[in-house]
């Protein structure tokens, strides 16, 4: 480390731009370097701005007869990599997890961080894959050259007329076995969970998957000492399945995660998007405290409200005995706040034929909910959703009562018969009740606070 002076400017390693004058002998090198200098400026804005997918990008599992067991479909999208890169897919492309063999093009070089890209890992086995984009380059076209050239005058010839910039897709895989953050117990179950192929075990096994992207077992040794540094920051500026990837060179700063997939020897068992996909998140504004202030665990919370809303309609459509389900068959962890599709009940304020289809609330949630549900406003949802972003998930193994609310304007619409679903939102014991009072509506016992059942 070098000692400077007030005033004195600074330019180890800053980017260095072409200077430009006239009667300049310009080369090939002066523009390349200005371009270099450009795409670096722009990195430095992308890493200000986020990481993350910014549109798009939403994967699924390719649809039509001609579709390969074994093939994605991703929308066209933009996203911004660690390293402050765009990342783009103009159009929706299909994916095939089992490639052809076929020779790598030339890269161009626009990505000299990124080199040397990752070969393709080819899923020939039962195991747990993330799919990410990262970006690629490659030439395009050719170009007529004057002939001159370092070695002086040579006969006519050509170049490759333009570099452009590209994506591609990859697989990295997760090691159950030996990924770090999650406690015996849990690898235990992940392990065996991967032994089963049944409905219940599959959707066991996708929530565990995605708490462990969360990092959520990892997270409680803060509560327990908040103060703990190592090397002058937090333990938690990293955390979960993701930048364990990382810290092992798996997972780098070029890639964009899009989707964690479980893979057998039958194929494609289930895609589930949000237990890795995040929105554009900003950088940390501390080291010592990243669990408390900043806005990655904010977006990890919104991201397990929605993996939570895909894997239940997920349920919704291949399932047909949605009444007979148990939450602690299907999963380990709910987020602080969820919406669930419900039957009528005559414990309900609508009879069971105004919304024949959806979970029983008295079998899914059993003793782990009061029995009796309140009542809220839909205009108090969104409240109670952005408190819920400050919230740690509902851990079906430890939690007391889970709160239950039906929606008033959903009930009134299924009485209108302008809707055919009851909705039932659940939230965590630790968000402000939210409960509003309909007398002469509701049951007689359905007041502004919710009744406990001891």
């Amino acid at each position: 480390m070098s000692t400077k002076q007030l005033t004195e400017t600074i330019t180890d390693g800053g980017i260095h731009l072409t200077n430009f004058f006239n009667g300049r002998l310009l080369t090939a090198e002066d523009l390349l370097t200005e371009q270099t200098a450009n795409r670096q400026q722009h990195q430095q804005l992308g890493r200000a701005i986020g990481e993350g997918i910014i549109t798009g990008l939403q994967v699924e599992q390719a649809a039509g007869t001609g579709a390969p067991a074994a093939t994605l479909t991703v929308s066209a999208g933009l996203a911004l990599n660690r390293q402050g890169q765009v990342l783009s897919l103009p159009v929706d492309t299909d994916v095939a997890l089992v490639p052809a063999a076929q020779q790598q093009a030339a890269d161009a070089g626009l990505f000299a961080t990124c080199e040397p890209p990752q070969s393709m890992l080819t899923p020939t086995g039962k195991g747990v894959y993330i799919l990410v984009l990262s970006p690629a380059s490659g030439f395009e076209g050719r170009a007529q050259m004057s002939g001159l050239s370092v070695q002086g005058v040579v006969g006519p010839a050509c170049g490759s007329k333009y570099a452009v910039e590209g994506v591609q897709f990859g697989l990295v895989a997760l090691d159950v076995n030996n990924l770090p953050g999650i406690s015996d117990s849990t690898r235990s179950q992940l392990i065996q969970l991967m032994l089963m192929n049944d409905a219940a075990s599959l959707s066991k096994l996708r929530n565990l998957l995605a708490y462990a992207c969360f990092g959520t077992e990892t997270q409680q040794g803060f509560f327990s000492d908040p103060f703990q540094l190592i090397n002058g920051e937090s333990p938690y500026i990293a955390y979960g399945a993701l930048d364990a990837l990382r810290s092992i060179g798996s997972l780098t700063d070029c890639d964009v995660p899009l989707a964690l997939l479980y893979w057998t020897l039958n194929g494609i068992q289930f895609v589930d998007a949000w237990s890795v996909r995040r929105r554009l998140i900003e950088p940390a504004v501390t080291a010592h405290w990243p669990l408390l202030l900043g806005e990655r665990r904010a977006g990890e919370a919104e991201a397990m409200f929605l993996q939570f809303e895909e894997q239940i309609h997920d349920i919704r459509t291949k399932e047909s005995n949605l009444a007979s389900l148990v939450v602690t068959q299907r999963f380990a962890y709910l987020p602080p706040v969820g919406l669930l599709p419900i039957v009528g009940s005559i414990l309900l304020p609508i009879p069971a034929s105004g919304s024949p289809i959806g979970f029983d609330v008295q079998t899914f949630f059993s003793s782990l909910a009061s029995q009796d549900v309140a009542l809220t406003d839909g205009n108090l949802l969104r409240s109670l959703q952005h408190e819920a972003l400050y919230h740690e998930p509902i851990d079906l193994s430890t939690t007391t009562r889970i709160q239950l609310y039906l929606i008033w304007e959903n009930i009134k619409a299924i009485e209108a018969q302008k809707s055919s679903q009851l909705a039932l939102v659940f939230a965590s014991h630790t968000l402000p009740y939210q409960g509003v009072a309909r007398f002469g509506y509701a049951h007689w016992h359905l007041s502004r606070f919710a009744p406990l059942v001891i």
